[in-house]
């Protein structure tokens, strides 16, 4: 899945459904992107945030939850 800036994906931690918002997508100066997300919990609150290779987010994202507002 080609993960976009602002949008919300959801995937699976565990046996758990989760939805996380992706906040940023950066290439280091290794050559390797990596996404900052921010969990959204179950009462549509935001949760921590973390980073994450771009390959491995693409993988755990089993579909699109949100789509971010058109600027």
């Amino acid at each position: 899945m080609n993960v976009k800036q602002g949008n919300t994906y959801w995937g699976m931690v565990g046996s758990r459904e989760v939805e996380r918002r992706v906040n940023i997508i950066e290439t280091r100066s290794s050559g390797t992107q990596y996404v900052n997300w921010t969990h959204i919990k179950k009462d549509g609150t935001l949760g921590k945030c973390s980073w994450m290779e771009r390959s491995k987010f693409e993988k755990w994202a089993k579909g699109l939850f949100e789509e971010a507002e058109a600027k």
